[in-house]
């Protein structure tokens, strides 16, 4: 079952500054939005208000037009819930309409996003979190810092990427890193980037999204098998300081990069393997929009694949063998 935010004022609002990876974010909304993202966003608001290189614009209610689609002709990049993201080259921008839901159009080199929310529920669920996430990718990308669908743990500033598809076990795993004693960056998003040359994982740290499966594996978290979710997702955003009692750490130096899957046994098994087999599972990463932007995403992760050791992880049920795994490679 989905339901809507309970309680939430529609006049809510807000107006407040995030850091990101070295990146100044500003984001206003309005009722329900606001609320999800205040949630969602809390980790990364910045103590220095001042002028931010992106935007994001996003308002609630009446449709006046708003956030409209550019003009002339445009390529679908991305299959969305109702509908397809489009490029516009001409323009270089981002839009997807949810008739009755949702648009966007997104200015990545700009760094301007709007959005217009059409419909409550649903609506303010996609301005929250896949239509925040997918614009906020592109923005970053042009401002050199390159997303990765990955989680991120750490254990003194060294760090582990886990990259892989949803179903891949991404956040079961991190919530059993960070139950061992692990830093937590994310368990989603990644920010991969360069400073003075050396490579730096940023987290984009928000909640860890976990199944009915998960939660019943967790004391901490069985409270919510068979609680309702949010509309439009199938599981629950869990506050990891709440939940564990840890704050996530910005950022880390890339230590390791695992691809993980559920085997299905008591043992995990850690296979190292070559960074050309790594490269093709992280290149669905990518969105095809700017030619430049894009051709420096890839360059980024092919840096990633070749910097640091790559390796399979078929994660077995016992949890602590599979942490005990990924601490042998740290050293």
């Amino acid at each position: 079952m989905n339901v809507r935010l309970a309680g939430v004022d529609p006049a809510m609002r807000l107006s407040d500054t995030y850091s990101l990876c070295g990146v100044t974010i500003n984001v206003s909304a309005t009722g329900e939005v606001a609320a999800l993202l205040g949630s969602r966003l809390r980790f990364l608001r910045s103590p220095v208000a001042g002028p931010a290189s992106v935007v994001f614009d996003i308002r609630a209610g009446v449709d006046d037009g708003f956030a409209a689609a550019p003009d002339g002709p445009g390529r679908p990049v991305y299959d969305a819930p109702g509908g397809q993201l489009v490029y516009f080259k001409e323009s270089d921008q981002l839009f997807i309409d949810c008739p009755d839901y949702l648009r966007m159009l997104c200015s990545p080199g700009a760094g301007l996003v709007k959005t217009a929310v059409l419909g409550a529920g649903a609506g303010s669920v996609l301005a929250a979190y896949l239509f925040f996430t997918i614009p906020l990718m592109e923005v970053m990308k042009r401002r050199g810092r390159f997303p990765l669908h990955a989680g991120c743990v750490a254990r003194d500033g060294r760090g582990v990427l886990l990259a892989g598809t949803s179903g891949s076990g991404k956040s079961t795993l991190t919530a059993a890193l960070v139950a061992d004693g692990w830093d937590f960056l994310t368990d989603d998003m990644v920010f991969v980037t360069r400073q003075a040359g050396e490579m730096w994982a940023c987290g984009f740290s928000d909640e860890i999204d976990c199944s009915d499966e998960t939660a019943a594996m967790f004391a901490q978290l069985r409270h919510l098998v068979g609680e309702p979710t949010l509309a439009g997702r199938g599981k629950h955003p869990v506050d990891v300081e709440e939940a564990f009692g840890v704050l996530p750490v910005p950022s880390c130096r890339p230590r390791a990069l695992v691809l993980p899957r559920i085997s299905g046994e008591r043992e995990s098994v850690l296979v190292e393997v070559p960074a050309s087999h790594a490269l093709r599972e992280l290149a669905p990463n990518i969105l095809l929009t700017q030619p430049a932007a894009t051709q420096a995403h890839l360059d980024m992760l092919a840096d990633l694949a070749r910097e640091v050791p790559c390796y399979s992880l078929a994660t077995g049920t016992d949890l602590s063998l599979a942490s005990g795994c990924l601490r042998e490679i740290l050293g």
